[in-house]
């Protein structure tokens, strides 16, 4: 006997997130994961017929509902989300892919799918047969043995002991007492605090099982590991119930009746033709050698096709694509499965010692024509940190680490260079004409760092690919770490930084790490990365964001580095004065609310001020908090403020003044770089969904830009002594945006005729001449402007200007039935946003939202309005990324000596001499203001205000 038991969980997911969303045509029913569970079944079919063919055969699935572990620990699998609802009818459809595969399809109440299986795998074994578990959940690693075996499909890799030890660390027969101490996060198994995979495994080993271990906890030398196992004993125990799995499971089928049975065309094709994969039906009736048009659809199938979503202009049929082996789609899943299937083996690395060894690998390097780069430094600034070691990776699974700069000693300078590596000198100088030919393509994962330290080392790393900016175009502002991705579509976990130096203030800087050790680490970096570079490039063409990428994206990256490293100059006495400004202004403030008050308290106290508002002052519209505290953020203030709350209003005036003396005056002077006496920001280019940039170290993106203080703040960015700073920045370019997206003509003239637009507006609007206007009616319709962009409510608008909420509606009522396009465009994105699942900039970067379709109220509005705002936020955030792409170029050929220094939203600064300042503000306009062209001629004209002055706050 021969069984196979596929766990038909991990084929829905992993079909439902491998392919992009389909419909079937007719309908608009979701089958998207239904044609990838459909694909890997045939394969899986396809692959059996080779070698050990299964006699017995099934499909196992999970029950919807609770399990027997619920009522032993309630939060068991507490935290998962909810399934996609576009998911939710497809379901039982898989369940009908099943049986017409001539598989049965098993689900039972009240267990899990694991369970079941290994019930139905130990009654084999007993009865003398093999079994091969089709997936790749680690949880049912537990079961594997001389009879047992695992297939992980996607990686078409063979899981036995070996493999199960090199996952965990002990053998099959000890994986759940590693389990017990680890836990699991995803499935919300405790396990003990502060044990990893690799800490259970080594105590494990050293004490043979989980209750010897218990039991003699208290010879654990570690004092924190020994009060971690001895208070959370129980956990342990109750984390190995979890994780076990159930072996007698009563199941309701026999082990004979899952006897193989062949593939019935009679019943195969009619269900396929149902799902109108016309492409596949075809492959398969001609593996069956039949007719298709022989048979009819099965129209009775279980899922009810009202309970699809759609997905506009996407049918099942042009999925036909994606169950064959042609196109771009199948081309990376080929892709993902060959470079899933190369072991990742730490041992094997190569720890480059010489100049022998690292030219053998130069000449590797030209020889595949890409290479993987990863940088080791002392530190996470690449204007600070000194550069330790360098790996590198040419195929999946080859890879080295070169250590150049590690020290002996505790502290991080080291008492001198540790024997057996090379001279920095000597390893760059042979490195550095393949990393900077241009015809050797570099590859990392955010290769802005790497370029910013090498540069320091007179290296320019170019041309570069960027797996991390890959994996942005394709989804977005997730999480795109190289820990994360590896997870999502290698199944690989990465050694942690902290695993090999530790946390807090113990942590040893890289330098101080020993090379051996630190070699496993830096080389997986490369590894791993290059496995990511073959697996997600391919990806950029079958989604459509190779343009995004290559245009967008990836020469952006060089361009901020040399930002990042150029700096800008702060002004140490401006800040000294500006924070004990701040300080008397804090304190006057604090006496103020303490004197409206009538009583002393802490203003930084949310308790003590939530008490005073709420209970002794007895205000109104006060809202307690999960803990049971009065809420007291900045919206509650802002609403009590507007109803003529003098303590409201100090209070914001008093956040608003410490913050600013916190997060600037106070901060900026300890960012001065000792090298360079300058402060050097990190950019962010991979961070927001919209393709805005953000940074930190210091944060400048979030500097008040309206406010008198923040004005201020910007006089403390100087520059450079016999030169100037140039402020450019684009006017109202989101209203633009707007305007040309929506085709809202009266803007669109009143943008080509230079017009003041808020007067426009507020003219449009109350019918006032534009002559002599009231700045009060102007304020409204500017403020009405900016807020529509952002869907706001009348709400909202009543708290912005201070009027009733009625007359705030009327004022909305009043803007839509003048520009009525606006609220078709609304009405576009919220449309598009529902049956697509993203919406996209004028350049076509799409902007995901994951759960476009809830049920919740609140997450729905809150979508819907980010969906109106996020092309218009985008497409203004893709404008200044192809200026900022240009700039460089078009100064130097144009000779014009001004260096790019900052971006902050629609604005960049520059400095360049004295004297050539003026001549380089028109060719700075120039190319800003035409930053969209030629791939999109916009219908209304951008507009950029420069000019140039001593300090930032006087040239903005």
């Amino acid at each position: 006997m021969h069984l196979v038991l596929v766990d038909g969980s991990t084929f829905i997911f992993r079909a439902y997130h491998a392919l992009p969303p389909l419909t079937r045509k007719s309908d608009g029913l979701p089958v998207g994961a239904v044609s990838g569970f459909c694909n890997m079944l045939y394969k899986l079919h396809e692959d059996l017929k080779n070698g050990e063919a299964p006699t017995h055969m099934a499909v196992i699935f999970d029950y919807s509902g609770k399990s027997f572990r619920n009522d032993l620990y309630p939060d068991y699998k507490g935290h998962r989300p909810d399934a996609p609802e576009d998911l939710v009818p497809q379901f039982p459809l898989t369940r009908d892919a099943t049986r017409a595969f001539s598989i049965l399809a098993i689900e039972q109440e009240g267990f899990e799918a694991d369970d079941i299986i290994a019930t139905y795998a130990t009654h084999a074994v007993k009865e003398g047969g093999k079994v091969t578990i089709v997936s790749s959940d680690k949880d049912l690693m537990q079961l594997i043995g001389p009879n047992v075996r695992m297939l992980d499909t996607l990686k078409a890799k063979w899981i036995g002991p070996d493999e199960v030890v090199e996952k965990f660390g002990v053998g099959p027969e000890k994986v759940v007492d590693v389990q017990s101490l680890c836990g699991d996060a995803v499935d919300n198994v405790p396990g003990v605090p502060g044990i990893g995979v690799k800490t259970a495994a080594l105590l494990i080993n050293e004490y043979g099982d989980l209750d010897t271990l218990l039991s003699r906890a208290t010879e654990i030398r570690q004092q924190k590991r020994r009060e971690n196992l001895i208070d959370h004993a129980e956990l342990a125990r109750i984390s190995r119930e979890l994780v076990r799995l159930k072996i007698d499971v009563p199941v309701e089928l026999p082990l004979a009746d899952l006897a193989r049975q062949p593939l019935d065309p009679k019943v195969l094709l009619p269900f396929l033709k149902a799902m109108e994969f016309t492409s596949f039906t075809r492959r398969v009736a001609a593996l069956l050698d039949a007719d298709p048009d022989d048979f009819t659809p099965d129209t009775g199938l279980a899922a009810d096709p009202d309970a699809g979503t759609g997905q506009s202009g996407i049918s099942a049929d042009t999925g036909g694509a994606h169950v064959t082996d042609h196109g771009p789609e199948a081309h990376a899943e080929a892709e993902l499965a060959r470079i899933a299937a190369i072991p990742c083996r730490h041992e094997d690395y190569e720890i480059v010692r010489d100049a022998a060894a690292l030219e053998a690998w130069v000449a590797r390097i030209y020889a595949m024509g890409h290479v993987a780069v990863d940088t080791e430094t002392t530190g996470l600034d690449n204007q600070q940190a000194d550069l330790v070691g360098i790996c590198l990776s040419t195929e999946p699974g080859l890879a080295c680490y070169i250590p150049l700069g590690h020290t002996d000693g505790e502290d991080m300078f080291g008492s001198g260079l540790t024997e057996g590596q090379m001279p920095m000198d000597p390893a760059l100088a042979i490195l550095k004409p393949a990393l900077e030919d241009p015809s050797i393509l570099k590859i990392g994962q955010n290769l802005k760092y790497d370029i910013g330290i090498l540069k320091r080392y007179e290296v320019d790393l170019s041309p570069i690919d960027d797996t991390m900016l890959i994996s942005y175009a394709l989804d977005g502002a997730r999480n795109n770490g190289m820990d994360a991705l590896a997870e999502r579509y290698l199944s690989h976990t990465c050694i942690k930084f902290t695993d090999i130096a530790g946390t807090g203030k113990a942590q040893k800087t890289f330098n101080q790490i020993d090379i051996e050790t630190a070699a496993k680490y830096a080389a997986e970096d490369a590894d791993i990365t290059l496995r990511l570079w073959h697996v997600l490039k391919p990806r950029l063409a079958a989604h459509g964001a190779t343009t995004v990428y290559e245009t967008l994206d990836r020469p952006l990256a060089p361009v901020l580095a040399r930002m990042e490293a150029r700096g800008v100059s702060v002004d140490r006495q401006i800040l000294s004065r500006l924070s004990g400004d701040f300080a008397q202004r804090a304190a006057a403030l604090e006496a103020s609310a303490h004197e409206q008050a009538g009583e002393t308290f802490n203003l930084g106290s949310p308790k003590q001020l939530g008490d005073i508002l709420f209970g002794r002052m007895g205000l109104e519209g006060g809202k307690k908090t999960k803990t049971g505290a009065w809420a007291t953020g900045a919206s509650v203030l802002d609403d009590l403020a507007a109803q003529g709350v003098p303590l409201a209003q100090t209070l914001l005036d008093w956040r608003g003044v410490t913050k600013l003396k916190s997060t600037y005056t106070d901060a900026l002077p300890g960012y001065i770089n000792a090298r360079t006496g300058r402060v050097h920001t990190s950019y962010h280019q991979a961070a927001v969904a919209t393709g805005r940039l953000s940074s930190t170290e210091p944060n400048l993106q979030n500097i008040p830009i309206r406010t008198e203080d923040g004005r201020k703040i910007r006089t403390a960015f100087v520059a450079a002594p016999g030169h100037l700073l140039i402020s450019a920045d684009y006017s109202q370019i989101e209203l633009r945006v707007l305007a040309h997206i929506a085709d809202i003509g009266t803007l669109k003239d009143a943008f080509e005729e230079g017009l003041d637009i808020h007067a426009m507006t507020a003219s449009e609007m109350f019918g006032v001449p534009i002559d002599g206007m009231d700045p009060m009616i102007r304020r409204r319709a500017k403020a009405i402007n900016f807020g529509i962009i952002y869907g706001i409510s009348a709400f909202g608008l009543a708290n912005q200007l201070g009027i009733s909420r009625s007359e705030a509606g009327d004022y909305i009522k009043t803007y839509f039935a003048r520009f009525p396009g606006i609220q078709d465009y609304m009405d576009e994105q919220r449309r598009r946003v529902k049956a697509q699942g993203y919406v996209s900039t004028i350049f076509g970067r799409r902007i995901p939202f994951e759960n476009a379709n809830t049920k919740n109220p609140s997450e729905r509005a809150f979508i819907e309005r980010a969906s109106i705002n996020a092309p218009i936020q985008g497409s203004a955030a893709d404008i200044i990324r192809r200026a900022m792409i240009r700039m460089e170029e078009v100064l130097s050929s144009e000779k014009i000596e001004a260096d790019m220094l900052l971006q902050v939203h629609d604005e960049l600064i520059f400095e360049a001499p004295e004297d050539k300042a003026e001549s380089a503000i028109p060719l700075i306009r120039r190319v800003m203001e035409a930053a969209a062209e030629p791939t999109l001629r916009l219908s209304v004209p951008l507009q950029v205000d420069a000019k140039a002055a001593q300090n930032w706050g006087a040239a903005h």
